[in-house]
């Protein structure tokens, strides 16, 4: 990772950006974009999977199982950021037969947030996928090409385009 040393000339434009940062995740939570302080990416990717779905955002942030009810469905919203360099292509996930999940969607953005990927398959789809490792459970991507939405493929494009 590089790092950067703060000189004067520096502080400044950091200075700023910073204030930029905080004025605008300040709108985001007044706009109900964000809800808490923990997990930016996770809460970008449950709004953007909850506007596009009509759907209403579970009232707690540790909500069990699922985290999004859609149209009569649960959905469990798995979400990432990844810069280019990254080659990990999956997300953790807990085995569990008996959730209370309908759906599980997987949102993969850029590390600028750019919408990159966009998986949605059902929960009984998604267990015979999931690898159960000694440390955790996960499931590929790769194994996921069939559930896979193309980007201008998504309802509600007008939305989209935000992450383009």
């Amino acid at each position: 990772m590089q790092t950067t040393a703060i000189t004067m000339n520096n502080f400044i434009a950091i200075e700023a950006a910073f204030k930029k940062m905080m004025g605008a995740l300040a709108e985001l939570r007044a706009l109900g974009v964000i809800t808490n302080k923990k997990d930016f990416t996770c809460q970008l990717s449950e709004w953007l999977v909850a506007i596009l779905y009509d759907g209403t955002r579970a009232a707690s942030g540790i909500q069990k199982h699922w985290d999004i009810e859609a149209n009569g469905k649960r959905l469990q919203v798995k979400a990432h950021a990844k810069a280019e360099t990254t080659s990990a292509r999956w997300s953790p996930i807990k085995y569990n037969e008996d959730a209370e999940i309908d759906e599980l969607v997987i949102v993969v953005f850029t590390q600028d947030y750019k919408l990159k990927e966009f998986y949605k398959l059902a929960w009984r789809d998604a267990l015979p996928l999931i690898k159960r490792q000694e440390n955790r459970h996960v499931i590929y991507w790769n194994h996921l090409k069939d559930f896979q939405i193309g980007i201008d493929r998504l309802p509600k494009q007008e939305l989209v385009t935000l992450f383009k």
